[in-house]
């Protein structure tokens, strides 16, 4: 099974013991300050050179950083254009990606949420926080195996779902609609902890063949268009794609964020890095 090594970007404030650096004082290994005995009443934690050194004349005892647990979500683009079969289906990797990072929070201790984005908002697309592996099967095997369709449209309210304590958000699409549409909603997200990840495939915008007929289609709408290709169009379509990551990558940094492209399927060693990247 891939294990997605996660963590915040700073210190958690959730009092529930987990395998995270928290704010608070607790049972962890990483000196944080002294506090008087009645303050932290565990003697075996008792530093006698501090209590005969405090002008108070206290007992003083060694106080370490608390490992806690956070809130992990998933929310995920399951509209038409997330079906693509390229390189790599759109579609499977979602799913991979899912049944690692849920995987992986549940062995952390942390809960896990996740919500789907349609069209429309609907329960079969939505898992509450949670630590039940059974419902998260389920919900992976629905992931792999429905026809997805409609546009976005539920993405830019899911926030609504998102508990407000602060917590790890995975937002995962292709961003195929308006950035006029993204900036709320990453305004709306940013209380939390958010890693963007953006999902492409190299057939969609390379590879193309400097001549020949090609048949485009818009999976949220079914059109179809016919296009004679040259080298000339081939080089606009490769430019339009550059221009749309260029364009992307400022939108998340505008809100303080980096966003990784996943243009060569599942990879946990490239997610990894990247989150490990990001905390540094």
């Amino acid at each position: 099974m891939d294990v997605i090594n996660y963590r915040l970007s700073t210190p958690t404030r959730s009092a529930s013991p987990g395998a995270h650096l928290s704010t608070f004082a607790g049972s962890g290994y990483l000196f944080q300050r002294y506090v008087p005995l009645l303050a932290h009443p565990d003697p075996r934690r008792m530093d006698m050179r501090a209590s005969v050194l405090d002008p108070l004349q206290q007992f003083q005892v060694r106080a370490y950083q608390q490992y806690s647990q956070i809130n992990v979500y998933l929310l995920a683009d399951v509209s038409a254009s997330m079906g693509y079969l390229g390189q790599y289906s759109k579609q499977q990797v979602l799913a991979q990606f899912f049944s690692a990072l849920a995987s992986s929070a549940l062995d952390y201790g942390d809960q896990f949420g996740f919500v789907g984005c349609g069209q429309h908002l609907q329960p079969r697309w939505m898992l509450p926080l949670s630590r039940q592996r059974a419902r998260v099967a389920e919900m992976r095997q629905q992931l792999e195996n429905s026809r997805l369709a409609g546009n976005a449209q539920g993405l830019f309210s899911a926030w609504k779902y998102i508990a407000t304590q602060r917590a790890l958000v995975f937002l995962v699409s292709d961003f195929n609609f308006p950035l006029t549409r993204l900036n709320p909603l990453l305004s709306r997200l940013q209380t939390h902890d958010l890693v963007p990840i953006v999902l492409w495939d190299h057939n969609e915008y390379q590879h193309l063949p400097d001549w020949g007929f090609l048949n485009l289609k818009d999976m949220e709408n079914g059109q179809q268009r016919l296009l004679w290709l040259r080298p000339g169009m081939r080089e606009k379509l490769t430019a339009a794609y550059q221009q749309r990551e260029a364009q992307l990558k400022k939108c998340f940094r505008d809100h303080g964020r980096e966003a990784l492209f996943l243009t060569q399927g599942f990879s946990a060693n490239r997610i990894n890095s990247f989150l490990q990247q990001r905390t540094t």
